[in-house]
């Protein structure tokens, strides 16, 4: 059987077939024909199997390129919810740092108010005090009925003024206490809808623990009293109730179906280059078989005894 290389020289295998193969000629024929008969057989049936080799290579490599767009289109999505479950985690915990200031704030503003409406309080007791007195003072005055401490004359004018001016303290009572009520009111109101249980911190807190991003302010409570935790708990609530596929838990690239996603994209995209690399190779063989075949055709050809009789 003639050997030949990936493109067979058959120019070459022309004028050195006798020579290889000396006596062999068919009477009446040229030299190497039946040889070359025999050879064309033998590689036309090996350019066919090269040939399905190389069909069946890229139906695999198309397939397989195919599941890798499928497989990097479901982690890229994953990816992207990844990265925007991160950046909402973010905004929670800058979120969380500015309610902890605000609480710190409420929570002195409280107590700020509370000294202030303390003081408040003293201060229109001691203006009680000074009314009594004064109310004293002027029925012992009357009551001397001297000329010298009639009414609006001399030190009787100063007491008068004095008096006068108790009054106008007295008067803003009733204003001042109700502003600092509704003052306190509004800043013990805005502390327990942000820092209390069930309020704005709590539910980001929840939110937070529930996303997995990590701790702020210290340690974060549990976000449902001990009695009703156990109520959830008891009503079935807290259990699992769904069977769904994939059940993904956050943070996403710390979970082990994300992980083994991305081991599957990175192992079948390398399983598409090797690939690549076969159908290459399975191609570069089929054209070799092809050029050696068509060159053989083109040989026997040109030796026929036939055609040398036209």
């Amino acid at each position: 059987m003639l050997v030949y290389d990936k493109i067979c020289n058959i120019d070459r295998d022309i004028f050195d077939c006798c020579h290889k193969n000396p006596g062999t000629e068919t009477p009446g024929g040229d030299c190497c024909y039946d040889a070359w008969v025999k050879d064309l057989v033998q590689v036309t049936a090996d350019w066919k199997q090269a040939n399905a080799d190389a069909q069946n290579k890229e139906t695999e490599y198309n397939l397989t390129v195919e599941e890798l767009e499928r497989l990097k289109g479901w982690w890229t999505d994953w990816e992207a919810t990844d990265e925007k479950a991160d950046a909402l985690c973010r905004q929670l915990e800058l979120f969380t740092l500015h309610l902890c200031k605000v609480c710190m704030v409420t929570e002195k503003t409280n107590d700020a108010i509370e000294i202030l409406f303390c003081m408040t309080e003293d201060l229109y007791i001691r203006v009680d005090k000074l009314k009594a007195s004064y109310d004293k003072l002027i029925q012992c005055i009357q009551c001397l009925k001297r000329p010298e401490l009639a009414p609006g004359v001399g030190i009787m004018k100063c007491i008068e003024n004095y008096g006068a001016k108790l009054d106008a303290v007295i008067l803003t009572r009733d204003v001042l206490i109700t502003q600092i009520v509704t003052a306190l009111e509004l800043a013990y109101g805005m502390h327990l809808s942000i820092c209390e249980d069930y309020g704005l911190k709590e539910v980001i807190l929840y939110w937070k623990k529930k996303f997995n991003c990590g701790g702020t302010c210290g340690e974060q409570p549990n976000p449902y009293p001990q009695q009703q935790q156990s109520k959830i708990e008891h009503s079935g609530y807290a259990k699992e109730c769904c069977c769904l596929e994939p059940r993904i838990s956050l943070p996403i690239d710390e979970d082990e179906y994300f992980i083994h996603l991305e081991n599957d994209y990175k192992k079948l995209k390398n399983e598409v280059v090797q690939l690549k690399k076969d159908l290459d190779a399975a191609k570069e063989k089929r054209d070799a078989l092809l050029s050696c075949k068509q060159s053989l055709e083109k040989a026997i050809e040109e030796v026929n005894p036939a055609n040398k009789c036209k």
